[in-house]
Protein backbone atom coordinates (compact mmCIF):
# COMPACT_ATOMS: atom_id res chain seq x y z
CA UNK A 1 0.00 0.00 0.00
CA UNK A 2 2.84 2.28 1.03
CA UNK A 3 4.54 1.28 -2.15
CA UNK A 4 1.49 2.42 -4.31
CA UNK A 5 0.31 5.52 -2.05
CA UNK A 6 -2.74 3.91 -1.26
CA UNK A 7 -3.88 5.42 1.95
CA UNK A 8 -4.66 3.92 4.73
CA UNK A 9 -5.08 4.61 8.58
CA UNK A 10 -3.18 1.86 10.10
CA UNK A 11 -4.53 1.68 13.43
CA UNK A 12 -8.05 0.36 11.81
CA UNK A 13 -6.51 -1.87 8.94
CA UNK A 14 -4.72 -3.42 11.83
CA UNK A 15 -8.15 -3.99 13.71
CA UNK A 16 -9.59 -5.23 10.80
CA UNK A 17 -7.38 -7.57 9.99
CA UNK A 18 -6.93 -8.87 13.61
CA UNK A 19 -10.39 -9.23 13.09
CA UNK A 20 -10.41 -11.07 9.80
CA UNK A 21 -7.75 -13.50 11.34
CA UNK A 22 -9.53 -14.36 14.11
CA UNK A 23 -12.67 -15.15 11.76
CA UNK A 24 -9.84 -17.42 9.64
CA UNK A 25 -8.41 -19.24 12.09
CA UNK A 26 -12.12 -20.33 13.71
CA UNK A 27 -11.11 -23.52 11.46
CA UNK A 28 -9.17 -26.23 12.11
CA UNK A 29 -5.40 -25.11 12.08
CA UNK A 30 -3.56 -28.68 12.44
CA UNK A 31 -3.15 -29.52 8.57
CA UNK A 32 0.32 -29.53 7.16
CA UNK A 33 0.31 -26.44 5.55
CA UNK A 34 3.19 -26.39 2.39
CA UNK A 35 2.72 -22.48 2.10
CA UNK A 36 4.03 -21.57 -1.55
CA UNK A 37 2.08 -24.09 -3.22
CA UNK A 38 1.91 -23.23 -6.98
CA UNK A 39 2.71 -24.23 -10.30
CA UNK A 40 6.28 -23.95 -10.02
CA UNK A 41 6.95 -26.00 -6.80
CA UNK A 42 4.99 -29.21 -8.46
CA UNK A 43 7.04 -31.10 -10.54
CA UNK A 44 6.13 -34.32 -12.57
CA UNK A 45 9.17 -36.47 -12.89
CA UNK A 46 9.76 -39.37 -15.56
CA UNK A 47 7.48 -42.01 -13.73
CA UNK A 48 4.64 -39.09 -14.43
CA UNK A 49 4.71 -39.33 -10.41
CA UNK A 50 4.34 -36.03 -8.96
CA UNK A 51 7.08 -34.07 -6.83
CA UNK A 52 6.82 -30.83 -4.62
CA UNK A 53 9.49 -28.94 -3.87
CA UNK A 54 10.37 -25.37 -1.65
CA UNK A 55 8.76 -26.24 1.30
CA UNK A 56 11.10 -25.03 3.39
CA UNK A 57 8.58 -22.77 4.78
CA UNK A 58 5.53 -25.66 5.51
CA UNK A 59 3.81 -25.68 8.87
CA UNK A 60 0.11 -25.79 10.50
CA UNK A 61 -2.27 -24.40 9.17
CA UNK A 62 -5.79 -24.25 7.33
CA UNK A 63 -6.51 -27.04 4.74
CA UNK A 64 -8.01 -24.06 2.77
CA UNK A 65 -5.15 -21.87 2.17
CA UNK A 66 -2.73 -24.36 -0.18
CA UNK A 67 -5.51 -25.35 -2.38
CA UNK A 68 -6.23 -21.27 -2.53
CA UNK A 69 -2.64 -20.65 -3.32
CA UNK A 70 -2.61 -22.96 -6.25
CA UNK A 71 -6.31 -21.99 -7.93
CA UNK A 72 -5.79 -18.15 -7.27
CA UNK A 73 -2.13 -17.97 -8.67
CA UNK A 74 -1.75 -15.02 -10.26
CA UNK A 75 0.25 -16.02 -13.57
CA UNK A 76 -2.40 -19.23 -13.65
CA UNK A 77 -5.46 -17.45 -14.87
CA UNK A 78 -7.56 -20.52 -14.29
CA UNK A 79 -11.32 -19.68 -15.60
CA UNK A 80 -13.59 -18.78 -12.50
CA UNK A 81 -15.68 -21.97 -13.36
CA UNK A 82 -13.19 -24.55 -13.13
CA UNK A 83 -11.55 -23.57 -10.00
CA UNK A 84 -15.20 -23.95 -8.82
CA UNK A 85 -14.91 -26.98 -10.25
CA UNK A 86 -11.56 -28.07 -8.68
CA UNK A 87 -12.35 -26.76 -5.20
CA UNK A 88 -15.37 -29.29 -5.16
CA UNK A 89 -12.78 -32.08 -6.22
CA UNK A 90 -10.73 -30.86 -3.21
CA UNK A 91 -13.38 -30.85 -1.03
CA UNK A 92 -14.39 -34.12 -2.33
CA UNK A 93 -11.27 -35.78 -1.75
CA UNK A 94 -10.25 -34.40 1.70
CA UNK A 95 -13.56 -35.48 3.15
CA UNK A 96 -12.33 -39.01 1.98
CA UNK A 97 -9.41 -38.78 3.83
CA UNK A 98 -10.65 -36.96 7.35
CA UNK A 99 -14.16 -35.95 8.27
CA UNK A 100 -14.23 -32.21 7.83
CA UNK A 101 -17.27 -29.45 7.86
CA UNK A 102 -17.76 -29.06 3.96
CA UNK A 103 -20.22 -25.50 4.53
CA UNK A 104 -17.66 -24.34 6.63
CA UNK A 105 -14.62 -25.35 4.43
CA UNK A 106 -16.08 -23.53 1.70
CA UNK A 107 -17.47 -20.02 3.58
CA UNK A 108 -13.91 -19.44 4.92
CA UNK A 109 -12.06 -20.62 1.66
CA UNK A 110 -12.24 -17.22 0.38
CA UNK A 111 -11.08 -15.31 3.32
CA UNK A 112 -8.06 -17.53 3.19
CA UNK A 113 -8.17 -16.68 -0.81
CA UNK A 114 -7.60 -13.00 0.15
CA UNK A 115 -4.41 -13.94 2.58
CA UNK A 116 -2.98 -15.43 0.09
CA UNK A 117 -3.39 -12.85 -2.13
CA UNK A 118 -2.12 -9.90 0.40
CA UNK A 119 0.88 -12.15 0.78
CA UNK A 120 1.66 -12.56 -3.04
CA UNK A 121 0.71 -8.52 -3.47
CA UNK A 122 3.32 -7.51 -0.68
CA UNK A 123 6.15 -9.57 -2.05
CA UNK A 124 4.54 -8.84 -6.04
CA UNK A 125 4.96 -5.08 -4.81
CA UNK A 126 8.52 -5.30 -2.68
CA UNK A 127 10.07 -7.42 -4.98
CA UNK A 128 8.48 -5.49 -8.01
CA UNK A 129 8.43 -1.63 -7.01
CA UNK A 130 11.39 -1.87 -4.39
CA UNK A 131 14.29 -4.29 -5.90
CA UNK A 132 13.06 -2.92 -9.30
CA UNK A 133 12.65 -6.47 -10.85
CA UNK A 134 9.79 -6.09 -14.00
CA UNK A 135 8.20 -9.90 -13.72
CA UNK A 136 6.34 -8.95 -10.43
CA UNK A 137 5.40 -5.65 -11.59
CA UNK A 138 3.80 -8.16 -14.22
CA UNK A 139 1.81 -10.38 -11.96
CA UNK A 140 0.12 -7.37 -9.80
CA UNK A 141 -2.59 -6.73 -12.64
CA UNK A 142 -3.33 -10.34 -12.85
CA UNK A 143 -3.46 -10.52 -8.67
CA UNK A 144 -5.31 -7.18 -8.97
CA UNK A 145 -7.73 -9.08 -11.68
CA UNK A 146 -8.54 -11.90 -9.13
CA UNK A 147 -8.99 -9.44 -6.17
CA UNK A 148 -11.92 -7.59 -8.24
CA UNK A 149 -13.50 -10.84 -8.73
CA UNK A 150 -13.34 -11.61 -5.24
CA UNK A 151 -14.82 -8.52 -4.11
CA UNK A 152 -17.75 -8.33 -6.34
CA UNK A 153 -19.29 -12.19 -5.97
CA UNK A 154 -17.93 -12.86 -1.84
CA UNK A 155 -19.06 -11.18 1.46
CA UNK A 156 -18.20 -11.92 5.10
CA UNK A 157 -20.19 -12.08 8.23
CA UNK A 158 -17.68 -9.53 9.87
CA UNK A 159 -17.34 -5.72 9.89
CA UNK A 160 -14.17 -5.41 8.48
CA UNK A 161 -14.54 -1.58 6.36
CA UNK A 162 -10.81 -0.66 6.48
CA UNK A 163 -9.75 -4.06 4.65
CA UNK A 164 -12.80 -3.64 2.23
CA UNK A 165 -11.65 -0.12 1.39
CA UNK A 166 -7.99 -0.83 0.98
CA UNK A 167 -8.50 -3.85 -1.27
CA UNK A 168 -11.29 -2.12 -3.50
CA UNK A 169 -8.74 1.17 -3.63
CA UNK A 170 -6.55 -1.49 -5.12
CA UNK A 171 -8.58 -2.75 -8.19
CA UNK A 172 -9.27 0.97 -8.73
CA UNK A 173 -5.64 1.92 -8.77
CA UNK A 174 -4.48 3.18 -12.34
CA UNK A 175 -0.97 1.23 -12.70
CA UNK A 176 -2.76 -2.30 -11.98
CA UNK A 177 -5.32 -2.03 -14.61
CA UNK A 178 -5.10 -4.90 -16.72
CA UNK A 179 -3.62 -3.81 -19.99
CA UNK A 180 -3.37 -4.82 -23.70
CA UNK A 181 0.20 -6.28 -24.62
CA UNK A 182 1.20 -4.25 -27.37
CA UNK A 183 4.60 -3.40 -29.30
CA UNK A 184 6.60 -0.81 -27.40
CA UNK A 185 8.95 1.07 -29.75
CA UNK A 186 11.25 3.55 -27.26
CA UNK A 187 13.86 6.03 -29.99
CA UNK A 188 16.97 7.57 -28.48
CA UNK A 189 18.50 10.00 -30.51
CA UNK A 190 21.84 12.22 -30.08
CA UNK A 191 24.07 14.47 -31.67
CA UNK A 192 27.57 15.43 -31.42
CA UNK A 193 28.00 19.28 -30.39
CA UNK A 194 31.41 19.70 -32.12
CA UNK A 195 31.04 16.82 -35.22
CA UNK A 196 31.85 13.02 -34.88
CA UNK A 197 34.94 12.69 -32.39
CA UNK A 198 38.29 11.62 -33.99
CA UNK A 199 39.54 8.18 -33.62
CA UNK A 200 42.34 8.14 -30.86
Amino acid sequence: LKLAYIPFDEQLLENDYQRFIDYLLDEDCSFFLYRDFQVRNIMIGPDNEFYYIDFQGARRGAAQYDVAALLYSAKSEIPEELRKELLEYYIEKLSEICPIDKDSFRSKFYGYVLVRMMQAMGAYGYRGYFEKKLYFVRSIPLAVSNLRNILKQHHFPIEIPELINVWTSITKHEDFQDKEDKLLVRIFSFSYKRGVPADK
